[in-house]
């Protein structure tokens, strides 16, 4: 799906979810809703491991900063059960960071996403799934 305004079940939310540990680490949530969801940082001095690249901990946020956006909306809540991450080249200091996250499968009582986390030239740095238990958001 192209980067755009609309997600896969309807149009994306561009007020962030409080997500207080994401603003702690300087991660903010671009667009949210349908069952996808946007997450972006730029990766600061606090974000390295002893190598001076991105440490992996701090990519791993952003992928579960942006499917939680994704799997909670006004319509669903979801938790998760499950995130395998493959970290595929490194990042460095002042490198921007986007994770997209959408659903890939729809099942009875869970959703399975897909993430992809890309630099500022729109290369692979991770790719993850995730697992989450979707229930009826109470009204």
């Amino acid at each position: 799906m192209a980067r755009g305004a609309v997600g896969d079940d309807g149009p994306m939310s561009t007020q962030q979810p409080v997500d207080r540990y994401a603003q702690f680490l300087g991660i903010e949530v671009a667009g949210h809703g349908g069952g996808r969801a946007v997450s972006t940082t730029t990766v600061t001095e606090d974000h390295l491991n002893p190598h001076d690249t991105t440490h992996g901990a701090f990519v791993f946020a952003l992928v579960g900063t942006a499917v939680a956006a994704a799997a909670n909306d006004d319509e669903h809540t979801g938790v998760a059960s499950a995130i395998h991450i493959d970290y595929l080249r490194p990042t460095r200091l002042g490198d921007a960071l986007r994770a997209e996250a959408t659903i890939g499968e729809r099942l009875p009582k869970e959703d399975l996403f897909v993430i992809r986390v890309t630099d500022a030239d729109d290369q692979v740095v991770a790719r993850a799934s995730a697992r989450f238990t979707r229930r009826a958001r109470a009204r």
